[in-house]
């Protein structure tokens, strides 16, 4: 009994590093690979995490961004109107030749403002609506997944390492990087 339970150990244990053992690759095929030219980096990592992105964590992402993107947007909008009614305000009181101009002007602020009013009416009414193939999926699905990474890299003809650090959206299985986003240089401290 205790081998078998030796054996399941170790094989769970041995298919976990197998795992990271891929995705290591996948990442660093990735870094050697620029425009179909593959380049011999001597890659090291100081620092590798992975975690899935699910059909649930997509949603929330696009529902964020969503509401983020709506909020921008009226602040904007409510910062213009605000601007055109000082604009009619000013305008207003003023005799002669100046009447004329005002008149003209504060019919071109009124024109304006009741345009971006409409603007930020139709934007009050919006509402997130999911992406169709999102209703049918199951929320725990896994989309993907996402490597938190730090390395360090000699590029080929120099001696010194340089330190990175940055993201990497790796395929459901792992075994290839579809993308890296937020790759910083580090000052490295010794």
């Amino acid at each position: 009994m205790k081998k078998k339970m030796f054996t399941i150990a170790l094989f769970t244990v041995c298919s976990l590093s197998n795992a990271q053992t891929i995705e290591r690759q996948a990442v660093k095929d990735y870094l050697e690979t620029v425009k179909g030219v593959h380049y011999d980096l001597k890659v090291s990592y100081t620092h590798f995490e992975v975690s899935t992105i699910t059909v649930q964590d997509s949603i929330t992402f696009l529902k964020e961004n969503f509401e983020n993107y709506k909020a921008s947007k009226l602040a904007s909008l409510t910062k213009s109107i605000a601007s055109l009614n000082d604009g009619i305000k000013k305008q207003e009181g003023k005799t002669g030749f100046d009447a004329v101009v005002a008149g003209s002007l504060k019919k071109r602020f009124t024109y304006d403002r009741d345009k971006l009013q409409k603007k930020y009416d139709e934007i009050t009414l919006l509402e997130f609506k999911l992406y169709e193939p999102y209703k049918t999926q199951e929320p725990n699905k896994v989309l993907c997944k996402k490597a938190d990474v730090h390395f360090t890299a000699i590029k080929p003809g120099e001696t010194k390492a340089s330190a990175y650090m940055g993201d990497f959206i790796l395929n459901r299985v792992g075994d290839k990087c579809l993308k890296g986003k937020n790759i910083k240089k580090i000052e490295m401290k010794f």
